[in-house]
Parts: structure tokens; C-alpha cells; sequence
């Protein structure tokens, strides 16, 4: 009789166990005085030191990309720090989480997840196109380049279940996009917009459309807001270089995107800092793309984006202070040490070499090209870091600035130009009210 009681007890306890582990998360509200804040970390690009030697091959692979491969770690390193400080409620991260797909780079970088969220911070990540099935993963190894394992869609989404996957209220079933409920009253719409993984282009089908109305309907019974988080951009964020950036049926995607009333797209790829807006002559509703700059290219930065009920959004950047860590962590590297005069060379070196390469090509004398290259670049800083407009002044009135304006119609004018004329003179910070 003894055992029996004994046993039913176990039993009783057993199934207490299991009926607790089958009850939903609980889901917190956001009230109408609150503010929650959330990190934007776009295009962290991380490579695993075990993937890189100190050789020539991988020195000229650096050589040849715009973002700053050897310290993607590093930036990671000074992100998990900002978070442990600061902690923040939601961390996303909208696409090009590694370098080429590597599953090294998937694996180690999904460890750094894990000690993000350890801070108890919401954390959810969306493929971008350099993530899955990607020919090019690479590492080098004996001065030589080789090519390593890349994963697919469901690898991606098994390595990634505790960052957004696992916790979806619904998936589409033709891509790896999803929504989450981080908040009873603010929802996040994570869009894998990648056309076909590695190629650079995006794009989303109508099934997928569908499935994003049918998102919004579900949140429009819970009246929460919905943020969109993306990899390629809504909107078109230069008159000169947006072809595989925005999406391609970014007139459709905008269409839907207005007729359910969504404000805030979170997006990256593009590298730059830039905030674009479209107003709806139909609903009158105004969607702001907001493209945060890549972790590790110039000027090495990430987004804050505040949401209050009552009050709107803020969003602002908040910049690496890479000399710093480096100081308070007893590092040996001159180039951390002395960060913001080595990043300056590099954004020089590896985002300004077509620049130059145009402005050789003009007729000009050698005197004059080094002046219009000398404006090109601390425009470009300017450009790169979110600034734009009556930013630039100091540039428009420069020497340079003006051999630019007399030239014959070129690729190096109009980009400089397109410098100028853009819809916000500050990309750094943005203020949406409540309607």
C-alpha cells in the first residue's frame, strides 16, 4: 500500500512536470507609459578565428571586401558587453549573420546568441543571402584559400531555434520568414527576403504576401503593432546603387505593407546608414525603412530603437568605442589600439579604390584628382555614416567639390551628387509619433 502511494505520487508529480512544461510562455505586455529598447546588429559578417592564419592569401582576400573581416569578433566581443550593460529587451539581427555560411561561423556565432540572451534579452535573427548554400564559404589555411561546409534552409533553422524559430507563432511555408510575440502588444515580423541563397537579390513571392496579411490580421485582434525586420531594403536607399538591394517587387511588398499598416521596417545589406520614408497617397500611411550600417564596416556602428505606446519610436545609432575595450582588455594590437586612425586607412584603402580608380580615368592633372579624391573621401565617411545634405557643407564648398561640379556627365559626379540630394540631411536619428 506504502509503494502504491509512493508510486501515485510519482505519477502525480510527473505529469505536474509535464503539464508545466506544455503551458505557453507567458507573454508580457508593454503599458501605455513604457518604453522598451531594441538592438538593430545588421551584417555582422562573423568569420571564426579558426577559419584564418596570418598568411599573403588571406591579407589580399581582406583586401578585396569592404568590411573589416579580421575583427568581426572583436565588434561581437564590444556588442556582448553593450548588451550586458545596457540590457536591452530585444536584440535582432536582420541577415548576414557570417561570413559566407560557413557552419564554423554558424555554430560559434549562434554560442555568442546564447550568451546575449543570457542577459534576458528577447534575441531573433533572419538569414540574409550570404547564410545558406553558399559555394563560397571559405578558409585559408597554409597561404592557401579552400572551401569548407556551408548549411541549408533547415540547418539554419535547427541552429537558430532559440533565437526566434522556435518560439514563432507562425511560419511561411515557402520561406524562412516568421512572427514573433515578444510582447502581447508588439509583434516582430521576421522576412527572409533572400530570392535564391547565395545570390545577392531579394524578393517575395505572393504566397508569401498573403501569409503577411494574414500575420497582421492575427495582431490586429490582439491590437499589437507589428515591426518588420528584413534583410534587403524596402526602399531604395541610393539613386545609384540599389539593384539587388531593394527588393525587386518592392512595389508590391510596399502595397502590402500599407494596406496593413505597418510603420518601421528594420533593414540592412546595403552597408550604409540610411532612413527612407513612403507616404501612402491611398491610406495615408508613412513606412520608414531604416537601414542600419554593416557591425563591421565604417563607421562601425549599430541601432537602438525605442518603442513606447504612447510616444512612438526613437531610433538612433550608437557607435563601437573599439580603442576603449581595447584599452580596458590588455590588448597587444596596434590596430585596436589605435582604432579610429586604422579604420579611417581602411575605409580609405578598400571602400574608396573604385573611387579613385574612377577619378584616375578623368581628365584632369594630378593636382586636381587628388583634390576631387580628397572631397570623395570624407564625403564617403559622411555618406557611410549616415549624414548627408547641409551634413556635407564643409565638402560642397571645398576645392574639390568644384572641379566635381564642372565635370562632363560621369559615374564620380553622380555619385558625389547623389550625396547631396537625399530625403534626410541625419540618418541617425529618427522620432515616429503615434498617429
Amino acid at each position: 500500500m506504502k509503494k502504491t502511494r509512493v508510486m501515485m505520487g510519482m505519477l502525480v508529480l510527473i505529469f505536474l512536470l509535464a503539464t508545466a512544461c506544455l503551458k505557453p510562455r507567458e507573454v508580457p505586455m508593454i503599458s501605455i507609459d513604457e518604453s522598451i529598447n531594441m538592438y538593430v546588429v545588421a551584417d555582422p559578417h562573423y568569420m571564426s578565428e579558426k577559419l584564418t592564419e596570418d598568411c599573403e592569401t588571406f591579407t589580399n582576400y581582406l583586401d578585396t571586401v569592404d568590411r573589416m573581416m579580421k575583427y568581426t569578433g572583436v565588434f561581437l566581443d564590444i556588442m556582448e558587453v553593450e548588451i550586458k550593460k545596457n540590457q536591452p529587451d530585444i536584440i535582432v539581427f536582420p541577415g548576414d549573420l557570417t561570413n559566407n555560411g560557413s557552419k564554423v561561423n554558424h555554430l560559434e556565432f549562434e554560442k555568442r546568441l546564447k550568451r546575449m540572451k543570457s542577459t534576458g534579452a528577447k534575441v531573433y535573427v533572419v538569414p540574409g543571402n550570404h547564410d545558406i548554400n553558399n559555394t563560397k564559404a571559405l578558409y585559408f589555411k597554409d597561404n592557401e584559400l579552400h572551401l569548407t561546409e556551408s548549411i541549408n534552409e533547415d540547418e539554419f533553422v535547427e541552429i537558430y531555434k532559440n533565437y526566434g524559430y522556435g518560439e514563432a507563432i507562425s511560419r511561411d511555408k515557402n520561406t524562412l520568414s516568421y512572427l514573433a510575440k515578444p510582447y502581447k502588444n508588439l509583434w516582430l515580423l521576421m522576412l527572409d527576403t533572400t530570392k535564391d541563397y547565395p545570390e545577392p537579390g531579394g524578393y517575395l513571392n505572393r504566397d508569401t504576401l498573403n501569409w503577411i496579411v494574414s500575420c497582421s490580421d492575427m495582431a490586429k485582434e490582439e491590437n499589437a503593432e507589428i515591426i518588420v525586420v528584413m534583410h534587403h531594403n524596402l526602399l531604395d536607399h541610393s539613386d545609384i546603387i540599389w539593384e539587388d538591394y531593394t527588393v525587386d517587387n518592392n512595389t508590391s511588398v510596399l502595397n502590402t505593407f500599407h494596406e496593413i499598416g505597418i510603420k518601421v521596417v528594420l533593414s540592412g545589406h546595403i552597408h550604409i546608414q540610411d532612413i527612407k520614408s513612403h507616404t501612402s497617397i491611398e491610406t495615408g500611411n508613412t513606412i520608414y525603412d531604416i537601414a542600419t550600417s554593416s557591425l563591421p564596416v565604417y563607421n562601425h556602428q549599430y541601432g537602438q530603437l525605442s518603442y513606447s505606446p504612447s510616444k512612438g519610436y526613437d531610433y538612433e545609432t550608437r557607435k563601437l568605442d573599439v580603442e576603449k575595450y581595447a584599452l580596458e582588455n590588455n590588448l597587444e594590437d596596434e590596430n585596436l589600439l589605435s582604432f579610429n586612425d586604422y579604420s579611417e586607412m581602411f575605409f580609405i584603402k578598400n571602400l574608396c579604390r573604385k573611387h579613385k580608380e574612377s577619378i584616375e580615368l578623368l581628365d584632369l592633372s594630378d593636382e586636381e584628382k587628388q583634390e576631387v579624391f580628397k572631397t570623395v573621401v570624407e564625403m564617403n565617411k559622411k555618406y557611410f555614416s549616415g549624414y548627408r545634405n547641409e551634413a556635407l557643407q564643409e565638402q560642397i564648398e571645398s576645392e574639390g567639390f568644384k572641379i566635381v561640379e564642372s565635370l562632363e556627365e560621369c559615374f564620380i559626379q553622380e555619385y558625389v551628387m547623389g550625396m547631396i540630394d537625399d530625403q534626410n540631411a541625419d540618418n541617425n536619428k529618427l522620432h515616429i509619433p503615434i498617429n
